[in-house]
Parts: structure tokens; sequence; C-alpha cells
């Protein structure tokens, strides 16, 4: 199986920012939003003595268990950008070692 390796580095960064931006701008922002209005529904328009706080605990559970699957998202982003690095940085040295040898 022949190996070829290809990297487009500005691809990398423009997938990794669009990751983190996607976090940072659209999910978590959409999921405080969702929660506020749950929380606004359960206080004025679903209101149940023991139903309706019982339902806010686990619905602020379930949005802080999105919230750490997005931190994923942008450990992604953050490995995408380790290894596009840890190549140029290989790059690099072999070009370093080759032009060194040949003085």
């Amino acid at each position: 199986m022949p190996a070829n390796i290809s990297l487009t580095y500005s691809e990398i960064e423009r997938i990794s920012n669009l990751l983190d931006t996607s976090v940072e701008e659209t999910l978590v922002p959409r999921m405080d939003e969702a929660k506020t209005e749950v929380d606004n529904l359960l206080d004025t328009a679903l209101v149940l003595t023991q139903s309706s706080p019982a339902l806010q605990t686990q619905y602020e559970k379930f949005t802080t268990s999105l919230k750490d699957a997005t931190e994923s998202i942008k450990g992604y982003a953050e490995q995408f950008r380790q290894i596009m690095n840890s190549v140029k940085d290989m790059d690099q040295d072999i070009a370093d070692k080759v032009n060194s040898s040949g003085q």
C-alpha cells in the first residue's frame, strides 16, 4: 500500500477555525438560549410542584453534557493544528539535515 502525505495548511487552519467558531458562536449560544427558554417554560407555563424542578435539574445536566461534548469538537480542531505543526517541524528538520549534509 503506497503511502502519500499531503497537507494543505490553509485548509487545516480554515477547518480548525470553523470548528472553534461553530462551538463558540453557534452551538454554545444556542444551547444557552434553549436552556433559558426551558427554564422560562418550567417557571411560567409548565409549572408542576415536583416535576418542574426535577425537569429543570435534568435539563441543566443535559445542557452541561452537551457543552462538555462541544469541547471535544474544539479538541479536534487543536489536534488538526498539532498534526499540521508536527509535520511542518518534521519537514523543516529534514530540510535542515539535507542542507547541512551537502556542505
